[in-house]
């Protein structure tokens, strides 16, 4: 794996993977625009681990409230370790998380899909998912934003996102972007919406990080020379990563997130040139 590679990777990974444009999308693009050194063999699997690696560094960052919180709640509730007699145990904050966790369940089915989507190379197919996603951006963030917080949540909404999440991983769909939409569609509050729908890709990812971690060790080829593009991946991840989820609150507070409806479609024409080019 070339420096130049993992920087490339590390760049389109964090932002791809923090704003509702598709990872695996734009994986098919750099794959066939650059023709680069894949992440399902080889060294790739430990590339694919540190771009998990810089997105987790870019939520803890820019949620780095709700990071600690989720991480210190998820420690008590499994009882790994005992709440102080000094803490104040907060019902409200507590159910949240634990209904979130219920969402993370059929999240990881996502995970049985993961070998699928490592070798689906079709392009015509990817620019079809890259509309779709668009369509469904566009129309979700157009309906009108629900009242649903922390104490107004019900288990049902958490499911259907963590259901619909978990197949959405096909190149140039979105789990970010599903999260938000159908977390808009359950009448989820603008900003609890957001920090569900990130809170989840945290959680994703650190359970990810163990699914990586095995692949790379039964299929993966580590060399000591990999350790420079693994740190220079997880680097330039974490910092675009950090920016692109500023970005999306930036759109936000101004209405325009369906400026990623209409990035999806741009998308998905140049997937076309590309494989108008290749055949």
């Amino acid at each position: 794996m070339k420096i130049w590679e993992a920087i490339l990777y590390g760049l389109f990974g964090g932002v791809s993977e923090l704003l509702p444009i598709s990872y695996t999308g734009h994986y098919a693009i750099l794959r066939s625009a650059f023709n680069l050194t894949p992440l399902n063999e080889g060294g790739g699997y430990y590339i694919r681990l540190a771009i998990c690696l810089g997105v987790i560094l870019a939520i803890n960052i820019a949620f780095r409230p709700e990071s600690r919180t989720l991480g210190r709640e998820v420690v008590r509730i499994t009882g790994i370790k005992k709440r102080r007699r000094s803490e104040i145990y907060d019902r409200l904050r507590v159910r949240s998380i634990v209904i979130g966790l219920f969402a993370l369940l059929p999240l990881l089915l996502s995970l049985i899909f993961a070998t699928v989507v490592d070798h689906f190379s079709g392009l015509v197919y990817v620019a079809l998912l890259f509309t779709l996603n668009g369509l469904i951006l566009f129309f979700c963030f157009r309906t009108s934003e629900g009242g649903k917080n922390e104490r107004r949540v019900v288990l049902s909404d958490m499911l259907w996102i963590g259901f619909c999440r978990a197949f959405w991983v096909l190149p140039g769909l979105s789990s970010l972007g599903i999260s938000l939409s159908v977390g808009r569609v359950r009448g989820l509050k603008a900003e609890y919406n957001v920090r569900v729908a990130y809170m989840l890709t945290l959680a994703f990812e650190c359970v990810a990080i163990f699914y990586h971690l095995i692949r790379a060790f039964l299929y993966g080829s580590f060399t000591f020379s990999l350790l420079l593009p693994m740190l220079f991946t997880i680097v330039f991840a974490g910092a675009a990563g950090y920016f692109a989820i500023q970005y999306f609150r930036y759109l936000m507070q101004r209405n325009k997130l369906n400026l990623f409806a209409y990035y999806s479609w741009e998308a998905a024409a140049i997937v076309l040139i590309l494989a108008l080019i290749n055949s």
